[in-house]
């Protein structure tokens, strides 16, 4: 971890985590209301959690028998209805929690978001997405509701007890054994940890997609408005990692959408023949392990450089920054509201090409000239076009990322192997 990145991830996560005090109305005069950038798309958003258990595995951090569960959220086309109850950013103990670890008070955000809204009739494709290293699931709220606003139903998964903070319906809150990029000095980088949680996360996504299955059949919110030959899977940081080893191994994963990888397991540098996107954030030219991913895909292939950005650009750190300076990220040459205006239009026409069959357009074949710093590349020589003379560094500020990793083992360590240090609790 580069020197500094404590205190832009201790502001960064802290604020992201403790949005979300949509019934802290007026009575605080001094409290700041902050909006979720209104999404593109044509119709309303409806979304609800979930919480799953995988009854085919144990919970590798508990040796007391239980299963392992999850909490997904779901984000999807809505009906527009005369009544609409506001959707919280993320739950109350999640944000009393942070609070007490950090000592900052919660703030107000608005979503665009209907809780438990009816969804949209029709059948809709889906796009399955897992967060950053210790990340939250609704770190990119931004991103997943202009997604359902275009018609596309995303179903977020809380990595348990990796994911910083995660409150269970029962009012359970699990927080992370891995650290948490809040802190530093509790943050697991060792290989044998992030071992343990690519292993974990490729199970989690398995389970997540095949339950996702599960609930089309079901009688339930939707009940047959999944269109399961129309799945992708979208990735951050490691979750990358997580998306690319996916789409390689689950045949019903149909396209990959790989933000910021940073490390990429040799599992997910194997490739695959089917439809991929790679986004860098602010680098000078691309890592070994995305270079030899890329000399690895035998399918249509895209390239997105965005110059002068980082890490934290394809989340919502990247519009926060206009109501919270401590929070601006750096966003190159194109600014705070273009780069949220490329990022849902970069994967919103990717997967709408890959899943939907649209054609590409101008903007997946480089012809666009909407955002001045952005360079695409498509089904050709990656690496090349940005080397620079100097020996590449990574120039991001990567404080839940981990470093580069391409001796991650092709087969990572089993999850009930846990590391003798076991870390924070």
């Amino acid at each position: 971890m580069r020197p500094g990145s404590f205190s832009r991830a201790y502001h960064l996560v802290a604020f992201i985590a403790l949005l979300g005090q949509i019934g802290l109305r007026a009575a605080d005069t001094d409290s700041v209301a902050i909006h979720v950038p209104p999404p593109s798309g044509p119709n309303a958003v409806g979304t609800f959690s979930v919480r799953w258990t995988d009854s085919t595995r144990s919970n590798p951090f508990l040796q007391d028998g239980s299963r392992r569960e999850l909490m997904v959220r779901f984000w999807y086309p809505a009906v527009r209805t005369g009544t609409c109850t506001p959707a919280e950013y993320t739950s109350p103990k999640v944000r009393a929690y942070l609070s007490d670890y950090l000592g900052i008070p919660g703030l107000e955000v608005r979503t665009n978001s209907c809780l438990e809204a009816p969804v949209l009739p029709g059948q809709h494709p889906v796009i399955i997405a897992s967060h950053g290293y210790t990340g939250m699931y609704t770190d990119y709220t931004f991103l997943f509701e202009d997604l359902a606003s275009r018609g596309y139903v995303v179903a977020s998964i809380a990595h348990t007890y990796e994911s910083t903070a995660l409150e269970l319906p029962n009012g359970k809150l699990l927080t992370s054994r891995f650290g948490t990029y809040l802190a530093e000095d509790t943050l697991r980088m060792e290989n044998p940890w992030l071992n343990l949680a690519t292993s974990i996360r490729q199970a989690d996504l398995r389970f997540v997609s095949a339950e996702v299955g599960r609930w089309s059949e079901r009688r339930g919110p939707l009940s047959g408005k999944l269109d399961l030959r129309r799945i992708g899977v979208l990735g951050h940081s490691l979750g990358a990692d997580t998306a690319m080893t996916g789409l390689r191994l689950q045949p019903e994963l149909k396209a990959a959408f790989l933000l910021d990888s940073i490390s990429l397991s040799r599992n997910a540098m194997a490739g695959s023949d089917k439809p991929v996107m790679l986004v860098s954030e602010g680098r000078e030219q691309w890592s070994n392990e995305e270079c030899e991913l890329w000399n690895n895909l035998h399918g249509k292939k895209h390239a997105v450089l965005f110059r002068g950005a980082d890490h934290f650009a394809p989340t919502d750190a990247v519009w926060l920054g206009a109501y919270l300076p401590e929070l601006e990220t750096k966003t190159g040459n194109i600014g705070s509201e273009k780069t949220v205006d490329a990022i849902r239009n970069y994967v919103a026409a990717f997967f709408d090409s890959y899943l939907s069959g649209a054609p590409p357009g101008r903007l997946l074949n480089g012809l666009s000239t909407d955002y001045a710093g952005v360079t695409i590349v498509t089904n050709r020589a990656l690496c090349a076009t940005f080397t620079v003379p100097e020996v590449a560094t990574i120039k991001h500020d990567v404080s839940h990322a981990p470093k580069s990793t391409s001796h991650f083992a092709s087969e990572p360590e089993h999850a009930h192997n846990m590391p003798s240090d076991n870390g924070p609790k």
